[in-house]
């Protein structure tokens, strides 16, 4: 800086006044462009308001009904990119967390508790990497000693299924909770405590009742029905009260190809899951009723799943998986499945594809954008210091960094560097509908994409110790 002062103050005076006399001509062109527009003047600038992205989860829990309950035992923490936490929130009395983002993708870690019947309260935790703050998210909870059925109407009673005569029944399905059959005679067949729920003054849901199995001929039967008014009984021969079903016999054989899969399969319609079976490898056909009265607004669900591997290592029990499910409206489509016969290209011997520091990366597996990765603990209660279980399964891309070893506040006890790994399983995920990452994240946060499920493979990699 000092030697440029010093070629300035030297420099010969007319050189200077030629420079000073350029500047004046171009100093007019200057404010010529500005005057048209080129710059805007400062008096005439209004401020860019920042952008702000409003998020919105909701947390419920699913009564005997249906109904949809708030679940208010949850809290939520908004995190940046590397996981640390930005902000804690807490839901309103309707189960609605609502925020305000700066950035238009935001990461975020649920933390619920959770109870299975017949099991000790747990903490379920949920991560999310890289969503849509403008998509809103629905938690759907499962603690079973806060479900509220206040609003429900219950009743249990057996059904009493004519049929036509089937001597060896081999199959039994209902779209209803019952828990065993009892033959009568050749025609008529008991569902044993059938359970039927509904909102006070609303309507019986519709359910199913169906049989398989072979006549006097060993030629196969099958029988079906329905009941969507659960309010009308009968008195059978016992005196008792039940419910009565006349079914119908409308079973159809379809073939099936030679090298097919072994798979389940169902129907679905009007909000239940009708009809489910097991086809067998070595089965030549399907038993399917295909004629019933809600056969056009029926879509057919199946699933197979083939086995790659399963061992025991120094790291637990080891099992390599891979599954296929398609949905259609023609059963046909949905009997094609093609779970994968050959096992990723993933190291099954020492899982390094999750590293030490809880990194990972499965990118060698082409064409699966997304990581479902799940963590199961022993934790210690922070008050009685007793056993409870704990799980964070976190949804990201097929490369990154797990949420588990940020600290979260209030929970630094539970979760930590010393709590107790039970196993870990990681699905990778791929969908015929998208392969963007944000479609994926869509339907797990919310499920509203009904057609990323239609044909969905993925591999199932799990390790339990």
């Amino acid at each position: 800086m000092l030697l440029k002062l010093f070629q300035l103050q030297n420099r010969p005076i007319n050189s200077l006044l030629n420079n000073y006399k350029k500047t004046l001509l171009l100093l007019p062109i200057f404010l010529g462009i500005q005057a048209c527009g080129g710059g805007g003047g400062s008096d005439n600038t209004t401020p860019t308001a920042p952008k702000s992205y409003a998020f919105s989860l909701t947390s419920t829990l699913t009564n005997k009904c249906g109904e949809k309950l708030p679940f208010v035992d949850v809290e939520l923490f908004i995190k940046n990119n590397d996981w640390s936490v930005v902000t804690k929130l807490q839901p309103n009395d309707d189960g609605l967390f609502s925020f305000l983002s700066d950035n238009e993708l935001i990461n975020y870690t649920l933390v619920a508790k959770t109870q299975q019947e017949g099991k000790v309260e747990g903490l379920d935790f949920v991560s999310f990497h890289q969503v849509k703050a403008t998509t809103p998210a629905i938690y759907q909870a499962e603690h079973i000693s806060k479900v509220v059925d206040a609003n429900c109407e219950c009743i249990t009673r057996n059904v009493e299924v004519s049929h036509t005569p089937i001597s060896d029944i081999t199959q039994v399905t209902s779209s209803a909770t019952f828990t065993s059959t009892e033959a009568v005679d050749s025609q008529r067949t008991n569902f044993i405590n059938v359970e039927a729920c509904r909102a006070i003054d609303g309507a019986w849901p519709l359910h199913s009742f169906s049989l398989v199995g072979t006549g006097n001929n060993s030629n196969v039967l099958g029988a079906a029905g329905f009941i969507d008014d659960f309010s009308q009984t009968a008195v059978n021969s016992d005196n008792q009260a039940v419910w009565q079903l006349s079914a119908f016999a409308a079973i159809e054989q379809i073939g099936l190809n030679k090298n097919h899969q072994p798979f389940t399969t169902q129907q679905l319609f009007l909000g239940q899951a009708h009809f489910a079976t097991r086809v067998l490898e070595d089965d030549n056909s399907v038993d399917l009723f295909n004629s019933h009265l809600y056969v056009s607004e029926t879509v057919y669900q199946s699933n197979a799943e083939v086995i790659l591997s399963e061992t025991d290592s120094a790291f637990g029990q080891i099992k390599i998986s891979s599954q296929h499910q398609v949905i259609s409206s023609a059963f046909n489509t949905s009997f094609a499945l093609a779970a994968a016969t050959k096992k990723p290209d993933v190291d099954d011997i020492y899982f390094s594809e999750i590293k030490s520091d809880w990194s990972y990366d499965y990118s060698n597996v082409a064409n699966y954008p997304l990581a479902i990765i799940t963590v199961n603990y022993q934790a210690y209660h922070p008050e009685n210091n007793t056993p409870m279980p704990a799980k964070w399964t976190s949804y990201g891309r097929i490369t990154g960094q797990l949420p588990v070893t940020t600290a979260l506040p209030g929970y630094e006890g539970i979760i930590n560097d010393e709590t107790l790994v039970l196993g870990t399983s990681t699905d990778l995920v791929q969908s015929e509908d998208t392969d963007k990452y944000e479609n994926y994240l869509l339907y797990y946060q919310n499920e509203n994409n009904n057609s990323f499920a239609n044909n969905v493979k993925n591999y199932h990699i799990s390790i339990k110790k």
